[in-house]
């Protein structure tokens, strides 16, 4: 099995207990990585040329055919549409207005830091030469991109009243959003981060938590059938001093036991032995209020510059 997308923490665990995927699961998961798509849609046609999975061999190819179906609507224009240039930060001041996605691009390529969107929109008086509130035949049709710095482009989603490309099984049993019943190498209280990710965070999750909730998904007793999004681990993200709650790929997680920066470090420490039962809350809350103290201090600091 070549290498998944996923942490080198969780493929280490996963190729040391001898677990594998099945074609259709390598799709799931290669499909909601966050490889650039091109890489994603080249890794698909792959698996569909060797796999002796009929459904998944047309599902890939519906999927494929979705993928140009957006690209060729969001690059044509017949002047009825503009294009909208936003930045890194997605600030709404920093949006600009084009006519053409090719000035629209030259554009992002001059001031943008990494990557940058540009949205296509619809002119209101230029749906089939109607009024706006008019019933019309046309059917709008808008959508985002993402390019590079350099104005390659990533990937592209459109959205349309019409759908023109249609599966022949219901999302649920895609391997776009299938549920995969996944091993877990996280204990409660661990301290963990998701590769890439600057922010560190403690598991919520205990083993007994995650095995019954992986009982519950696979006997079909559930009402609405488990999604890819159900195999997230529950996690508290510390973020400077505030303590957050989140959901992350469990795919994506890696254990980790030291921190760069110690009060943190501690901070993070006693939250875990307080999860496990073994610590305090007076033992969190003074390593809490005083890596509180010292961001404060760096607060005023930069304040006085």
């Amino acid at each position: 099995m070549k290498r998944l997308p996923m942490s080198d923490f969780m493929w280490n665990y996963y190729q040391s207990h001898n677990v594998s995927f099945a074609d259709f699961q390598q799709a799931t998961i290669i499909w909601n990585s966050d490889l650039p798509k091109s890489e994603i849609l080249d890794a698909l046609r792959e698996i569909a040329s060797t796999t002796t999975d009929e459904v998944l061999k047309e599902q890939i190819r519906e999927r494929l055919a979705t993928q140009a179906e957006n690209e060729r609507i969001f690059l044509e224009n017949d002047g009825s549409y503009f294009f909208i240039f936003v930045p890194d930060d997605e600030s709404e001041w920093g949006n600009r207005y084009f006519s053409t996605l090719d000035a629209a691009i030259v554009y992002g390529k001059d001031h943008s830091k990494e990557t940058f969107q540009i949205r296509k929109e619809s002119f209101a008086d230029k749906l089939d030469g109607s009024a706006v509130n008019n019933d019309s035949d046309k059917m709008y049709i808008g959508g985002q991109a993402r390019y590079t710095k350099d104005g390659v482009f990533l990937e592209c989603e459109c959205y349309t009243e019409e759908t023109s490309i249609s599966f022949s099984h219901p999302y649920q049993s895609r391997f776009e959003d299938a549920y995969i019943p996944l091993q877990n190498p996280f204990e409660l209280g661990d301290i963990v981060k998701m590769a890439g990710d600057s922010r560190p965070a403690i598991v919520e999750v205990s083993q007994e938590a995650w095995k019954r909730a992986l009982e519950r998904n696979t006997n079909g007793s559930r009402e609405i059938p488990p999604s890819y999004d159900n195999i997230s681990l529950t996690v508290e993200f510390l973020d400077g001093v505030e303590m957050y709650h989140g959901h992350l790929p469990i795919l994506w997680l890696e254990k980790i036991d030291q921190w760069d920066d110690k009060l943190e470090w501690d901070v993070l420490q006693a939250a875990s032995r307080l999860m496990k039962g073994t610590g305090s809350l007076e033992s969190f809350l003074y390593y809490y209020h005083r890596n509180l103290d010292r961001k404060k201090g760096e607060w005023r600091g930069n304040k006085r510059q």
